[in-house]
């Protein structure tokens, strides 16, 4: 591995751009006091990331009109995206850094298959991007949503994992779940004037996520990865200022479509476009990517020796630079999650 990627994998149209461009807006505050910096690599990634931000952001001023409900959500993916940063270490080196978001009929398609699998071995960290309306609403006696099945794919992310991968193609990965358009639930859990019952949404969440991805987590969780495979649940709220209302059958296309508007009782600050924890996914990556640049240069670890050796830094920069992540992680607080922040299983401490 002589570059840093990280893949992300979910359902069409479920909002991976809108919160890639977000977190990028946010990477100077991300990466403050890390001796790190991370830089757009090219100008098609610079000006795929400015338009999903002014895009998502024309959709936030509609909802200035009351009652107004609309459709939040990206163009679907309809080929293999990547998106090119460069990774610097002050004192030390550089190395090219890649997001990579694939359509989902990957998964299924034998065609990609092969192309898939290289990717991923590349790839040092994974994200499953999670629709949470359609993971959340609608609960069935399975314990996930309606829907869930249908524009998730927690199936065939799980079939591919299992059938199309071998054990040593996971192993030292680190994967995240990650479930966007959070607004409706963290809204609810933290407004005492519509939360009467004081449900801890945001705990829920974390539990119909073990449910909706169950035979995936068994997988990861089996014998023979869970000395080597890291997951973590990392939710984000994508534009903040908004709510998920409910579902309508488009006419057309027969497709689900989630509807959206301004909730009800939320302080001023707090209207518009106001993403949260968009952020926590790259945190969470970056350190466990130091973590096992880390080990590998101690030995522990070959696979990484080649980001190790591009990187460059002193071990205590990367150090401190991996402990200056960790304190701006939102990590559980003992067994309970923290805003539905869990880590799952953590073989190399991160």
């Amino acid at each position: 591995m002589e570059t840093i990627n990280i893949l992300m994998l979910g359902g069409r149209r479920c909002g991976k751009t809108t919160v890639l461009s977000a977190m990028y807006q946010e990477i100077g505050k991300i990466l403050a006091g890390t001796g790190l910096s991370l830089s757009v690599g090219n100008d098609q990634t610079r000006k795929e990331l400015a338009q999903a931000a002014e895009i998502i952001q024309q959709n936030i001023r509609k909802f200035a009109t009351p009652l107004t409900r609309i459709e939040i959500d990206d163009n679907p993916t309809s080929a293999n995206r990547s998106y090119n940063f460069t990774l610097t270490v002050d004192k030390g080196g550089k190395i090219p850094f890649f997001i990579h978001d694939i359509p989902g009929e990957w998964l299924t398609d034998p065609q990609y298959e092969g192309g898939l699998r290289s990717l991923i071995g590349q790839c040092q960290v994974i994200l499953i991007a999670i629709d949470t309306p359609y993971l959340f609403s609608k609960m069935t006696e399975q314990g996930y949503g309606r829907y869930h099945e249908e524009y998730n794919k927690p199936m065939e992310i799980a079939n591919f994992f299992k059938n199309s991968l071998s054990t040593e193609e996971i192993r030292e990965r680190m994967v995240l779940f990650v479930p966007l358009k959070c607004e409706r639930y963290y809204n609810l859990e933290h407004n005492p004037k519509l939360n009467i019952f004081r449900r801890e949404y945001m705990r829920e969440l974390m539990t119909t996520i073990s449910a909706g991805y169950r035979d995936l987590l068994q997988y990861l969780r089996s014998p023979e990865l869970a000395g080597s495979c890291t997951l973590a649940i990392t939710p984000i709220l994508s534009a903040g200022g908004i709510d998920f209302v409910r579902f309508r059958k488009d006419g057309q296309t027969g497709r689900m479509v989630a509807l959206y508007q301004e909730p009800e009782f939320l302080p001023e600050e707090r209207k518009g476009y106001r993403p949260r924890f968009c952020e926590q996914p790259m945190l969470y990556a970056l350190a466990y990517i130091l973590t096992q640049t880390l080990r590998a240069q101690t030995g522990q670890n070959s696979m990484y020796q080649q980001v190790a050796k591009r990187l460059g830094g002193s071990v205590q920069e990367l150090y401190t630079a991996l402990e200056t992540i960790q304190k701006k992680m939102k990590r559980n607080s003992g067994i309970l999650p923290q805003d539905g922040y869990y880590i799952i299983q953590n073989p190399v401490n991160v």
